[in-house]
Parts: structure tokens; C-alpha cells; sequence
């Protein structure tokens, strides 16, 4: 245990050195300039920004940073639900399911306490409220239903329900990155669905999907959630590594992540979270032994990485997994 945790100091202070860290990879100048502010209560500038967000994904990112990173506002956000605000109504409730969930935590179900869950519930049933309101008063608002997506998995509401939520989705945006990230959770076997549903609405998403579309991320995140389960029982680190390296290398899962990562390069990298969706296709792809596509597609990708990543599963340090690749790949 002593000789583990040494380990693991050493690992991260080389990671450090190498400027590898957790955190948060997006692209929007006017967020992080705001920022600051809104975590200090102005929620007013808030506001502003998710009104004349310029486009639908700036406009998600917004509200999931907004909500995640400032549920301390939560309470003064719900004392001002009677102003009939779509933005506020849509950030009170995104914020009460964020905080919700931090509530549960990401650990599996199983190893969620009762009286956990009890005050998990508790906490997340009344966000349905603001969020069905903001849907209500602008019906064109894609955000809400993918929100709702969130509660009605935590609630354990019925698959049909949550069903009803994403086609409420597609009927204003069907390839809305966000609500089709969310999609993928729910047709997720830990969910509401099956190995099978999930990597065939990611290869149908991937097979219709625009050159340079963001959404052909979701082909990587197929094969990660499924990894996740494989590695459930790994004893040790280096059976840990074969799973991983055993999958993607697997038969057709290489070449198929090829594909699709060599028509996602073919976007303007302008996506606020393209730099997340590069770690995501070139840890893929290192792991199948795609070096060449690995390193092109991680060599502008930056060192942040986020703590959900292929490379905190795949790796017991994740952060100096990510350093070794680098440095294998001849980027470091």
C-alpha cells in the first residue's frame, strides 16, 4: 500500500512535468472570460451567455458548465423560477440535476448505499418542474429534452418515457451532439438498453454523420463503455492493459474506428470540444495499434484530459498512461 501510493506520486509528478493534467479541454473565449463572475453569484451574466450562445453546441456547453460548476448557486437560481425565464428556468433545473448526481456520485448501483439513493431521489425529483416550464415557453429548445434524458435515468422513470424525451429532442435538433452523447447513456446496458443498442445507434449515427460531424465521437464511446464492463473483475494492472489493447485490437473494431476518426478529421476543428473529442478517438486508436492515426489526432489535442476518459479506464496512473503514450508516440 505505502510502496503504491509512492508509485503514484512519482507518476503524477512526471506527468506534471510534462504539463499532463485533469481538467477541462473546451473552447470558448467569452465562458472562460465569464466565468469567474458567475461563479461569484452574477447570474445575470450567466444569463446573457446562454441567451446569445451562437450556436447549439456553445449554447450545451454553457449550460453543463453553468450547472456543474456553480450548484452553489442553485437555491438563488430557484428563488427567481417565478420570472418565467426559459435560460433560468432551464439552468435551475440543469443545476439540480447536476447536483443531484453528485449526490449518487459515478460509482455503480451496487455499490450505492440505500440511504444514499433515498436522498439522491429526493434532491432530483422536483428538477422536472423548471426544466418541463423552459421547454414550455420556447418550444424550439432542444436543451431541456436532453436534460430530461438525465432525470429520467436517475429517477428510473420507464424506458418509454425516457424515449419520449429524446424524440422531443430530434423533433427540434436530431443531431444535437449533447442529447446524442446523452442517447448513448441511456441505450447503455448499466441503463436502459443493451450492448447491442448502444454500438448500433453509434454506428448508425457514425454511418450517417457529416464529414468533420462531431457525433462520430460517439463510435469511441461505444467501445469505451463497453471496455468499462470487460475490465469489471481485472485483477491487475497489466490485465487491465491486455483487455483494453485486446478489444481494440479486436476483429473490424480497429478498422471501423479508423474510419470514422479519418471522416471526423475532416472537420475545422471549430467544435468548443473538439479537443476532448481527439483524446477520445486517439486513445482509441493508440490502444488498437493505429499509431500513426493516434498521433496525428493527438498531437494537437493539448494535455488536459478529462477524469471520464479511455484514459483513466485503461490505465491505473491515467495521467502517466497518457505521458507514456505520448512520449511512444513521439510527441513528447
Amino acid at each position: 500500500m505505502v510502496l503504491g501510493k509512492i508509485m503514484e506520486k512519482i507518476a503524477d509528478r512526471q506527468a506534471q512535468k510534462a504539463g499532463i493534467a485533469f481538467g477541462e479541454s473546451w473552447s470558448d473565449p467569452d465562458l472562460a472570460a465569464a466565468l469567474p463572475a458567475v461563479r461569484a453569484g452574477d447570474i445575470d451574466k450567466g444569463l446573457e451567455l446562454l441567451r446569445t450562445a451562437p450556436t447549439p453546441d456553445l449554447r450545451s456547453l454553457r449550460l453543463d458548465t453553468f450547472a456543474g460548476e456553480c450548484t452553489h448557486l442553485l437555491e438563488a437560481l430557484e428563488l427567481r423560477k417565478g420570472d418565467d425565464d426559459p435560460a433560468l428556468l432551464l439552468w435551475a433545473g440543469a443545476a439540480r440535476v447536476q447536483a443531484a448526481w453528485k449526490i449518487r456520485t459515478a460509482a455503480r448501483a451496487r455499490d450505492v448505499g440505500a440511504e444514499r439513493f433515498r436522498r439522491f431521489h429526493a434532491f432530483l425529483e422536483p428538477a422536472a418542474e423548471p426544466l418541463l416550464r423552459a421547454a414550455g415557453l420556447d418550444d424550439e429548445d432542444p436543451d431541456p429534452w436532453n436534460i430530461l434524458q438525465w432525470y429520467c435515468m436517475g429517477m428510473g422513470i420507464r424506458r418509454e418515457d425516457s424515449d419520449k424525451m429524446w424524440l422531443q429532442l430530434c423533433a427540434r435538433d436530431s443531431w444535437h451532439w449533447a442529447g446524442r452523447v446523452t442517447r448513448l447513456q441511456v441505450l447503455c446496458e448499466k441503463w436502459y438498453g443493451s450492448h447491442e443498442e448502444m454500438f448500433a445507434f453509434a454506428r448508425e449515427t457514425a454511418a450517417l454523420a457529416s464529414p468533420g460531424d462531431p457525433c462520430l465521437t460517439l463510435l469511441p464511446q461505444a467501445h469505451r463503455e463497453y471496455v468499462l464492463l470487460l475490465l469489471d473483475g481485472a485483477e491487475t494492472v497489466g490485465d487491465i492493459g491486455r483487455r483494453v489493447r485486446a478489444h481494440f485490437s479486436g476483429p473490424g473494431v480497429a478498422a471501423e474506428l479508423a474510419e470514422a476518426a479519418d471522416r471526423w478529421e475532416k472537420g475545422d476543428g471549430s467544435h468548443p470540444e473538439h479537443r476532448a473529442q481527439a483524446h477520445e478517438f486517439g486513445a482509441a486508436l493508440y490502444y488498437a495499434g493505429e499509431r500513426e492515426r493516434a498521433a496525428r489526432i493527438l498531437a494537437p489535442a493539448g494535455r488536459l484530459v478529462s477524469r471520464v476518459s479511455l484514459w483513466s479506464y485503461a490505465e491505473n496512473w491515467p495521467l502517466e498512461g497518457l505521458r507514456r503514450a505520448l512520449r511512444d508516440l513521439g510527441l513528447l
